[in-house]
């Protein structure tokens, strides 16, 4: 079962400390209050792309803190935890499946959540269903669109979960919210799979894209320095037509 350490308030440690031990947490719902109302969208990035930088909420998922790289002593991969951890200003998750490497389990920061893997009937066929993927959407979109356009104002408003459709036009497919507004557009060479249709989407994630994310030939038609771009989570059925054949 997977723990959750938080880093919102303090808790009895006795004699023994772990990286986390000196805080505990109120829920995990804490973690993302009002997040996007000062850091709108997700921050996916390693330990090390993380250090000098700073974030009101962090999330430290569980895997590979026991690898040494060539030539790092064994004392290494607990400075990087401890720059992972140091990076939160607000709040700090430590999310982990079993044992972790640091973690000491049974404290008082731990809340425990089961989980129940669905049936193997209850999920999609393999290449219908779709994870939001940044390859996937043309991240500079919005980035090139005027002030005016109502498709930033429609972005603003968006939040993970919301419904979204998909409609194509001129060759593309057009990511629509459920008012029919443009909320994106897919990625040129994105296309769904063979035979099958839309039966869901939502948005998945909120991701902000910078005009120097961009190669330099293409920044000539960026018209701001950053916005955010809307992945969606899709699921897709075989056709009637498909299934027969």
């Amino acid at each position: 079962m997977p723990c959750v350490q938080t880093r919102d308030s303090p808790c009895g440690t006795g004699q023994r400390q772990d990286p986390v031990g000196a805080y505990c947490g109120a829920g995990f719902g804490a973690l993302v209050s009002g997040i996007r109302s000062a850091q709108r969208g997700l921050l996916l990035l390693t330990a090390h792309r993380a250090k000098g930088l700073e974030f009101d909420h962090v999330v430290i998922l569980n895997g590979g803190w026991q690898h040494l790289s060539k030539g790092e002593d064994g004392e290494a991969p607990r400075r990087l935890f401890y720059v992972a951890m140091t990076r939160a200003r607000r709040s700090l998750a430590v999310v982990t499946q079993g044992a972790h490497a640091f973690v000491e389990a049974d404290s008082d920061c731990e809340m425990l959540r089961k989980i129940e893997v669905p049936r193997r009937s209850d999920l999609p066929e393999p290449g219908q269903y779709q994870l939001p993927d940044m390859g996937a959407v043309d991240l500079s979109f919005a980035g090139r669109l005027p002030e005016t356009s109502p498709t930033l104002a429609a972005i603003a408003g968006a939040e993970v979960e919301d419904p979204v459709t998909l409609s194509p036009r001129e060759g593309k497919w057009l990511i629509l919210d459920a008012k029919g507004r443009v909320l994106g557009r897919m990625a040129g060479n994105w296309a769904p799979p063979e035979g099958t249709s839309l039966v869901s989407g939502k948005v998945g994630a909120v991701v902000r894209w910078r005009k120097s994310d961009n190669e330099e030939q293409y920044r000539t038609y960026i018209k701001r320095e950053d916005w955010e771009t809307i992945l969606p989570e899709l699921v897709f059925r075989k056709t009637v037509a498909a299934r027969n054949l």
